[in-house]
C-alpha cells in the first residue's frame, strides 16, 4: 500500500512540476513577443525564399536560358 502512495505522490509531483514549467515558459514567451518587428522580418524572408525557389527551380535551371533576373543577386540585409 505504501508503494502505491509513494507512486501517486511522485506522479503528482511530476505533473505539478511540468505544469509549473509550462506556465512559466508561456509567460516568458508572451512577454518577449510584444514587438512585431521579428514577425515582419520573418514574413519578408519567407516571401524572398519563395521567390528565389520559383526562379531557381529545377525546371528553370535545366531548361532555361541560363540568365537569371538581376534583382535576385542584390545583397539582402
Amino acid at each position: 500500500m505504501s508503494f502505491v502512495l509513494v507512486f501517486l505522490a511522485a506522479l503528482a509531483a511530476v505533473v505539478g512540476g511540468t505544469t509549473l514549467h509550462l506556465v512559466r515558459r508561456e509567460r516568458a514567451h508572451r512577454q518577449a513577443a510584444d514587438g512585431t518587428e521579428g514577425l515582419l522580418i520573418e514574413q519578408r524572408r519567407t516571401s524572398q525564399a519563395l521567390r528565389i525557389r520559383a526562379v531557381y527551380s529545377t525546371f528553370a535551371t535545366h531548361h532555361g536560358n541560363g540568365l537569371f533576373p538581376d534583382n535576385l543577386h542584390q545583397q539582402y540585409s
